[in-house]
């Protein structure tokens, strides 16, 4: 739910979906902001803003319209450098406080035990919790890097639970069984993308504006049963296939897998390998995929930091078919691309670097797959021993209280 921004609405009663909010600012005000599902989780400090320029500033200085007799005016980031400043301003700021909050959780609240929502099982940790409610009940919350407020998002659905609510559909019902049945029967065991009440658990809504968890559940699942039928596998397959950009020049090979073999063989950087030489986390890739891909587009080496030489750089604007090797040499003949920086350097604790520098860029899809793997080994002996002590009770499994799936 939110208020109007406006303080001088009369429109007392909060709005409760973003078809009203929409609606009623477009009505009422006669404005319109362009892409305003992007800024769903952050639109109090969004809209507030632009109610408090729009008051002060009158409507005609703020916005635009956007054809000759439109009744309402336009924001809009494409055309409204103040726009996409303010968006760009509000989402760093709202990343390194989530960021801020998942790092205390994952050193904290992750390593503590919780009771699995579907059964009597408890776990020792949230990773075990994870693997144990998708392997054992097939429900799938995502990625443990994905998400923030991770308490409070498993205590919503077991409050949901607990009040006999599907996840899914949220219809109600009479009784734990009723609601077992249904769930089972109807594929339910899995969350809404389309409901944004969870919007603000997953991290990647505040990485990048519009591409949230509902691409991603889309992306996977066109329906509801392909969500069984299609396996990781095809998943990782769609990745391979999508077109990657280098790191270093302006060429594109056919999958992620295939760039970073060219940039292995061709510019001697091994961007897996160095990803596991330095120890470095689903986070840290990004940054560093991205940290390359600015200084690339600036002409200057990631590594010593020297700049591309004026004239050649001037050359290189003036043509663009024209195709410029003068990082492709100077990484050959200076050893750099051996030489990432080191953890001490200023761009590992730089937001913007979370920040896609190349739109859906394939090789920042594919590191977050491989963590997923990664970690799969790594708790594999935590399962067992979980499972083996599982195996040891012979407590009733049947308790109508429970939701047992």
């Amino acid at each position: 739910m939110i208020h109007c921004p406006f303080q001088s609405c009369d429109l007392t009663d909060p709005l409760t979906d973003s078809t009203s909010l929409v609606a009623h600012l477009k009505e009422a005000h006669k404005i319109a902001f362009k892409n305003i599902h992007h800024m769903f989780i952050l639109l109090d400090r969004y809209l507030t803003h632009w109610a408090e320029e729009i008051e002060t500033k009158g409507l005609e200085k703020v916005a635009v319209k956007a054809e000759e007799g439109d009744e309402f005016f336009t924001i809009d980031p494409a055309v409204s450098v103040a726009d996409r400043t303010l968006r760009d301003e509000i989402q760093r700021e709202k990343l390194n406080e989530i960021l801020k909050v998942q790092e205390k959780e994952r050193n904290d609240e992750a390593k503590l035990k919780r009771k699995c929502l579907f059964c009597k099982n408890v776990c020792d940790n949230r990773t075990i919790l994870f693997k144990h409610m998708f392997a054992e009940h097939n429900f799938n919350i995502g990625l443990p890097d994905n998400l923030v407020n991770v308490n409070e998002y498993l205590d919503m659905l077991e409050a949901k639970l607990t009040g006999l609510q599907c996840l899914y559909c949220e219809k109600t019902f009479t009784s734990p069984a009723v609601l077992r049945k249904h769930m089972r029967k109807k594929k339910h065991f899995k969350i809404s993308a389309r409901n944004r009440l969870y919007d603000q658990f997953y991290v990647i809504n505040y990485l990048e504006p519009g591409k949230n968890w509902e691409n991603f559940e889309h992306d996977r699942y066109d329906s509801d049963d392909d969500r069984r039928d299609d396996s990781w596998a095809d998943w990782d397959d769609a990745l391979e296939e999508e077109k990657t950009k280098c790191l270093f020049e302006n060429v594109y090979f056919s999958s992620a897998q295939a760039t970073r073999d060219h940039m292995k063989e061709a510019h001697g950087f091994d961007l897996e390998g160095e990803r596991h030489a330095l120890g470095l986390d689903f986070y840290q890739t990004i940054s560093l995929i991205n940290y390359i891909r600015r200084q690339t587009m600036l002409g200057v080496c990631f590594s010593c930091e020297k700049k591309k030489p004026e004239q050649q750089q001037r050359q290189a604007d003036d043509n663009d078919d024209e195709e410029d090797d003068w990082l492709v040499k100077h990484l050959k003949e200076g050893g750099c691309s051996v030489k990432v920086p080191s953890k001490e350097a200023d761009f590992w604790k730089d937001a913007q670097y979370l920040l896609p520098m190349l739109e859906n860029d394939p090789l920042l899809m594919i590191f977050g797959e491989e963590e997923s793997d990664d970690d799969d080994k790594n708790d594999a002996e935590s399962d067992r021993s979980s499972e083996s002590d599982d195996d040891g009770d012979d407590g009733d499994d049947d308790d109508d209280d429970e939701i047992l799936i």
